[in-house]
C-alpha cells in the first residue's frame, strides 16, 4: 500500500489504473442497459418522429434519464419486478462510478453493498463479475421484450402482396 509520501511504483500505477477501468467498464455496461430500454420503451409505444423521440427522451425530456425510463417500463409492464429492481441496483452502482471525486471500486464498500442486492449476487463471485452477468441478462431480457413486441405488431399488420411489374 502507498501512502502520499511514497512515489507510486509502476506495478502500483498498472494496478490502480486497471482497478480504475472498472468504473468505464460499469458506466458502458449501464449505458448499453439504457439503450435497450429505450429501444423497448420505443418499441411498445406509438411510432414517433426523430424530433419527438428526442423531445421525449433527450436532453431534459422527461424519459431522459435511466431512472424514468425503468419506471416507465415497469408501470407499463414491459419489465417484471426482479428486472426493475436489479436496474435500479444497476442504476445505482453506475452513479457510483460516475458521481465521485474519488477512485471507485467494485470492491468499495458503498459499491460492495449494492452489489450484494443484485439478484444474481453469490459469494464467491466477484462484485463486477455479478453486475456484468446481472446486466447482460436484463439486456438479454429487455431484448426478448422487445423481440415479443414487434413480433405481436407484425401479425396485427395485414399482409401485403408486391406485385411485379
Amino acid at each position: 500500500m502507498t501512502t502520499e509520501t511514497t512515489p507510486l511504483s509502476s506495478d502500483d500505477l498498472i494496478r490502480i489504473l486497471h482497478r480504475g477501468s472498472q468504473a468505464g467498464n460499469a458506466l458502458v455496461i449501464a449505458g448499453l442497459v439504457e439503450d435497450e430500454l429505450e429501444k423497448l420503451l420505443l418499441t411498445a409505444g406509438r411510432s414517433l418522429s426523430n424530433k419527438q423521440a428526442q423531445e421525449i427522451f433527450g436532453g431534459m425530456g422527461p424519459l431522459h434519464s435511466l431512472s424514468a425510463k425503468i419506471e416507465i417500463a415497469y408501470m407499463f409492464e414491459l419489465i417484471d419486478q426482479s428486472t426493475r429492481d436489479d436496474l435500479q441496483v444497476i442504476k445505482s452502482i453506475r452513479n457510483k462510478f460516475a458521481h465521485t471525486t474519488r477512485y471507485v471500486f467494485f470492491d468499495s464498500p458503498h459499491v460492495d453493498q449494492d452489489c450484494r442486492r443484485l439478484s444474481n449476487w453469490r459469494d464467491g463471485l466477484a462484485n463486477e463479475e455479478a453486475f456484468r452477468r446481472c446486466a447482460l441478462a436484463k439486456i438479454n431480457t429487455i431484448k426478448l421484450k422487445t423481440s415479443q413486441i414487434l413480433f405481436a405488431k407484425a401479425l396485427k399488420e395485414p399482409p401485403s402482396v408486391i406485385e411485379d411489374d
